[in-house]
């Protein structure tokens, strides 16, 4: 085989066999330290499994989310990890009603909360300043993403609440807005 050049199509395989051993991942920006951490452990996981990873990247775009998770589906991805903030919870319902395996990360939806792994961003970050407050610091500062998710506001919200609930002033100029990168967080 290899001297005709052979090489099995996977495609092929996976039309017989109606699976596949890829793994679809959806991040917002593979570029980001977060996501390329995120995308891999999915991977090093998935290489375990003797399985493989396809990566779509959203962009923080929800036509862009919607692209990816199309391509992962059309590309007969076994399972989706996705990490999407800009399509709607009902988008993503009907997403994972079309893929049993379809896993969202930090992202909370109530209908299908069993699929859904997320994090407590009030709560961390309030508990993030009663640990600095505790150190002895009362001029502390907030840097949040500029991009309209929920994360930024909950952290915020958890922030302005521990500053508050141990009777320090919040001055408006504490909490900067900036890229969710490298570059928007020296900004600040």
């Amino acid at each position: 085989m290899k001297e005709l050049g052979y090489r099995p199509n996977a495609n092929a395989r996976a039309l017989v066999s109606q699976t596949t051993n890829t793994l679809g991942v959806l991040v917002s920006d593979v570029a980001d330290p977060f996501f390329g951490s995120m995308v891999g452990a999915v991977d090093k996981v998935a290489r375990a499994n003797g399985k493989h990873i396809l990566i779509g990247n959203g962009y923080h775009s929800a036509d862009e989310e919607r692209r990816a998770i199309e391509l992962l589906i059309n590309s007969r991805c076994q399972a989706l990890v996705i990490h999407a903030k800009g399509i709607s919870d009902k988008e993503l319902i009907d997403y994972a009603n079309e893929v049993k395996g379809l896993v969202v990360i930090n992202r909370h939806i109530p209908e299908i909360a069993s699929r859904c792994i997320s994090l407590d961003n009030y709560k961390g970050a309030y508990m993030a300043t009663e640990h600095l407050i505790a150190q002895g610091h009362s001029q502390i500062a907030c840097i949040a993403s500029s991009h309209q998710i929920s994360d930024s506001e909950e952290r915020v919200a958890g922030f302005e609440d521990a500053m508050k609930a141990n009777g320090i002033e919040l001055n408006p100029h504490c909490i900067e807005y900036g890229e969710p990168n490298n570059q928007g967080g020296s900004q600040q």
